[in-house]
């Protein structure tokens, strides 16, 4: 079966090891060999590079090993859902993309009895850019996230969560470190770090369109495809970063502080979405409890 053999081959690009791939799946490290040559084969191209340690997949592994993981992942979904409707569960399948997003909904769900209506919860977080484009080909039933990665895309409706205002957070060793507040003029005079294109998709182009309804074009000395990095520099840099209030991460840290920023467009929604023509009888009867 060709799906084993893909989730060694997964596998032994996450290890880099043979050894360590047949561990993990208790078999030999001659069985994962074996399968990798198959596989080889089959597609007629050299899949990984040996020559290295750890070994690493060639160019055409890179493509199979992308391609397979959605594969294995849809096929672990399809599984999933089978067995609930075996068990007669109504699984509920929701993608998040920030830490903010999942505590927001988990109080949000707290009180409406989800078990008396049969109703499982599965959240899984993913990367900001694409999440609409997984609702809209049925990875998942529901998602939560920043209302401006759903725009114009009329095929998923939105329902309003929570509505708030970014700030601007720098580090104790800024000298803004001391006030609560910015004017626009000084935060736009700041050396500025944001989150990629890449990373936060939509959200990315919308901070520059707020700024020019400021007006005026900000700083933007650094992008970075990961918090953790776009924290360290706020920290150690004397950036500037945005986020969201109340944001945990910077709430729980003593080393940096946000600032409210006067008279800003700066402002986000972050929604519950879902597709418009959804038929899943157990979404349908979430979303009606929400609404309520």
């Amino acid at each position: 079966m060709y799906l084993e053999k893909l989730k060694y081959f997964i596998d032994l690009v996450q290890t880099g090891s043979f050894t360590k791939a047949g561990k993990k799946n208790f078999v030999s490290q001659a069985s994962i060999t074996q399968q990798i040559r198959l596989l080889e084969s089959h597609f007629a191209c050299q899949l990984i590079d040996r020559s290295t340690i750890p070994v690493k997949p060639t160019e055409a592994g890179k493509i199979l090993y992308q391609e397979a993981l959605q594969l294995i992942q849809q096929y672990d979904r399809l599984t999933q859902r089978m067995a609930d409707y075996n068990e007669q569960r109504n699984r509920v399948r929701i993608e998040y993309t920030s830490i903010m997003d999942i505590q927001l909904f988990s109080q949000i769900v707290q009180d409406k009895k989800l078990e008396e209506e049969n109703i499982l919860l599965d959240v899984e977080k993913v990367p900001l850019k694409g999440v609409a484009e997984n609702l809209l080909n049925h990875r998942y039933d529901l998602a939560i996230s920043f209302d401006s990665e759903f725009f114009e895309e009329k095929q998923i409706q939105t329902l309003p969560l929570y509505y708030g205002d970014y700030c601007a957070v720098v580090g104790k060793k800024h000298p803004f470190f001391t006030k609560e507040s910015l004017t626009l003029e000084e935060l736009y005079e700041q050396s500025i770090v944001m989150l990629s294109p890449e990373t936060i998709g939509k959200s990315y182009y919308l901070m520059l369109e707020h700024a020019l309804q400021d007006g005026y074009a900000p700083n933007i000395a650094k992008v970075t495809n990961d918090i953790e990095t776009e924290i360290f520099l706020i920290q150690n840099n004397k950036m500037v970063g945005f986020f969201p209030e109340n944001y945990p991460l910077i709430e729980d840290d003593m080393d940096l502080k946000s600032l409210r920023i006067e008279d800003s467009h700066h402002q986000f929604e972050i929604v519950l979405a879902y597709l418009v023509n959804e038929q899943n009888a157990a979404v349908q009867r979430l979303l009606e409890l929400l609404k309520a």
